[in-house]
């Protein structure tokens, strides 16, 4: 499943100049230590997230392939469990205040990291097969318009993320939709 790709620093739009230079320069002074203060915080912050996280797979080694890969950029964990018809995922926690998901096959990315605390329950609660997927498709045509991925985390809430579908349809062809629902299961049963 392969998602993290290194980006490339050199893609940064035209240099400022002037004026203009000197006045972002002289903020970005004056914000610098800020800044870093922050930087530092969310870095303590990440890594302790990924201690956690690493403490968690000993938990379900025996039930899921795990793959770990990391780099001073970025933090990397693809599962793939051994259950058919449970949730594979792949979690990249990136120290740019962003993270890259695979749930389900479903692909998001850049995403911001608000709240470091609810990552090991989600994974979690993906090891407990509370995943459902719905696709919703067109009735007329049976082309998806859709899809949709839950995870429930018990009393850490809920995470949702939908996609929608470009199929160029239009008026009728859109009138009744079909939802099919895709539950998976927990990584260990019993």
């Amino acid at each position: 499943m392969k998602l993290y790709r290194r980006r490339d620093s050199r893609n940064i739009p035209g240099q400022v100049r002037g004026a203009r230079a000197e006045k972002l320069a002289g903020t970005m002074e004056r914000t610098r230590g800020i800044a870093m203060l922050i930087d530092d915080r969310y870095r303590a912050r990440l890594q302790a997230t990924i201690a956690a996280l690493r403490y968690w797979c000993p938990s379900i080694a025996d039930s899921a392939a795990i793959t770990e890969t990391s780099s001073d950029e970025y933090w990397e964990i693809d599962v793939v469990p051994h259950v058919r018809g449970a949730c594979p995922f792949e979690l990249v926690l990136r120290t740019d205040g962003f993270h890259d998901l695979v749930v389900a096959g479903e692909t998001y990315e850049d995403e911001p990291t608000d709240n470091l605390d609810l990552f090991v329950p989600f994974v979690s609660a993906i090891a407990r097969g509370e995943v459902v997927q719905k696709t919703y498709a067109a009735a007329a045509t049976g082309l998806p318009l859709a899809v949709e991925t839950i995870v429930d985390m018990g009393r850490d809430g809920s995470w949702h993320r939908r996609r929608s579908i470009d199929t160029n349809l239009k008026g009728e062809a859109l009138g009744d939709t079909i939802v099919t629902t895709q539950a998976f299961l927990p990584y260990r049963r019993g």
